[in-house]
């Protein structure tokens, strides 16, 4: 069986995102900005040929009108709501920059009938427009997506495009160099400096002749505009997390106060820390999905600015998430996610002392607190915040047993 490989693509999201919480957008052209790049365009804009890779002066020289508009909404939970769907449908899911994804069909049963499934699936579940482009390899699944967006389908076509097998090289054929995605626009100009301006004039070049113009570079250039790319679908989400959850049985009754709430939830917990701490890490994100009796679920995520492992600082974190609103009823169950995992460093200032004979003083923390407010947490920190170099902690690890 030929594999079937999917790549799916958010369309217009962060400025639907945007207009999602700003009603009087919905009709208007605006282009939604991250410092002074343009991050999305609306439906609208998109309408006049504005587009991502413009400046905001050109943008404005075509519409005078445009909105520009600051990203302001956090796209995260969104986004991985999105890849939720994804990972229902294969265990291979493969994130491709922020608004893409790859989806390794194969074996799932007839390749048509199981991208017929996904993309109603996907209707029914995305709140956002979205392309997929369907081959039997990831290159080309990706350039049958970017097709279809620059062909603008209307509503009465399929918002998918799939490429049937032996189909590829005639279906790259027409198309430009620059579709080749996996490589820069540095190696689309050379081979257009040496007149090669469609995949079809690339696939018909000599493999010797390519590989001395562009070295290894120009045998996978080959392999690419043939329809041929190896690269297997990485199942890299969800990404590695460490979970722990309490489900209280239908007849008990539920937790109406933090009290009661605790001794289900710390056991919970502990749990969780236990993992983290057999596998010295630390946690960079909390998610928490709480059930209420006879309300409607409730999602809470947190990103920590320090890394934690404590169970105590993790109780008082989630605590405080819980009780910013009024339960809606008893809360019945609830399951924690520690995410964005990373080795536990080991903190220089276990060790400065030794070396240096210092400690920090008030005027330091109050220097610091000074700084820090100026220009930043992420830019202003002590040295007890960073990695230690591996010889560092060689060193360190010697000393003890000395």
């Amino acid at each position: 069986m030929d594999p079937c490989i999917a790549y799916i693509h958010l369309h217009h999201f962060y400025a639907l995102l945007e207009a999602k919480y700003r009603p009087n957008l919905s009709q208007v052209p605006f282009v939604v900005t991250q410092g002074e790049k343009i991050m999305d365009v609306s439906p609208q804009a998109a309408n006049l040929n504005i587009h991502v890779a413009m400046g905001l002066r050109q943008a404005r020289l075509i519409c005078p009108e445009l909105e520009i508009i600051k990203m302001e909404v956090d796209p995260e939970p969104f986004l991985e709501k999105f890849k939720d769907i994804c990972a229902t449908l294969t265990p291979l899911v493969e994130p491709s920059g922020d608004l893409g994804v790859f989806l390794d069909l194969s074996g799932l049963g007839e390749p048509l009938a199981i991208v017929k499934k996904v993309a109603s699936k996907l209707r029914w579940q995305l709140a956002f427009p979205w392309y997929m482009g369907v081959a039997t390899n990831k290159l080309v699944a990706k350039i049958a997506c970017q097709e279809l967006l620059n062909a603008k389908p209307n509503k009465a076509q399929h918002n998918y495009l799939m490429i049937q097998p032996l189909r590829e090289k005639a279906f790259l054929s027409s198309l430009g160099v620059n579709r080749l995605w996996p490589w820069p626009d540095k190696i689309h100009q050379q081979l257009q400096n040496l007149g090669i301006y469609t995949i079809g004039q690339l696939a018909q070049v000599p493999r010797l002749q390519l590989q001395a113009q562009l070295g290894e570079v120009g045998d996978a250039l080959l392999n690419g505009a043939q329809g041929i790319d190896p690269t297997p679908v990485e199942g890299l989400y969800p990404p590695q997390t460490v979970q722990g959850y309490f489900q209280l049985p239908p007849d008990a009754k539920g937790c109406g106060d933090l009290s009661t709430l605790n001794r289900h939830l710390i056991p919970a917990l502990q749990s969780a820390t236990a993992s983290l701490r057999a596998k010295d890490q630390i946690c960079t994100r909390l998610r928490l999905f709480v059930q209420y009796d006879g309300a409607p679920k409730k999602q809470f995520d947190k990103n920590l600015k320090e890394g934690l492992q404590a169970e105590d600082q993790l109780l008082e974190l989630i605590q405080e998430l819980l009780t910013k609103a009024p339960w809606p009823a008893p809360i019945t169950g609830i399951r924690l996610m520690l995410m964005g995992l990373k080795p536990r460093g080991l903190h220089q200032a276990i060790f400065a002392p030794q070396i240096l004979g210092i400690q920090p003083s008030a005027k330091l923390r109050q220097t610091l607190a000074i700084l820090q407010t100026k220009f930043g947490n992420e830019t202003i920190f002590l040295a007890k915040n960073m990695s230690i170099p591996r010889r560092e902690r060689m060193l360190l690890l010697l000393t003890e047993y000395q």
